[in-house]
């Protein structure tokens, strides 16, 4: 029987063959420095991810698969999918 860190490596490759694009998925919070930003129009900071050089704000969180395809398959805007707790991250591209 594999334990638990065998488990969560197997869900992580399961997630790559969910569908989206592979580039969109950060897998590794190493790779990740969170922050907050002001967004104009917001009267409060926004929760955001640094990666790679670049800024993306908390667009949605989901535990639901098909509702993260469904809600990015109609972003125009480029963003990436990080793995939380309870599902799913949604950010998308400021600067």
């Amino acid at each position: 029987m594999p334990d638990k860190l065998e488990n969560k490596i197997l869900d992580e490759s399961e997630l790559f063959q969910l569908g989206g694009k592979k580039s969109n998925f950060v897998i590794l919070p190493a790779q990740i420095q969170y922050k907050h930003i002001k967004i104009d129009d917001f009267d409060k900071p926004v929760a955001a991810v640094l990666y790679n050089g670049y800024t993306y704000s908390l667009f949605r969180t989901s535990s639901d698969w098909a509702e993260v395809e469904k809600l990015t398959s109609r972003l125009s805007a480029a963003y990436m999918i990080t793995v939380i707790a309870r599902g799913w991250a949604i950010w998308v591209f400021e600067y």
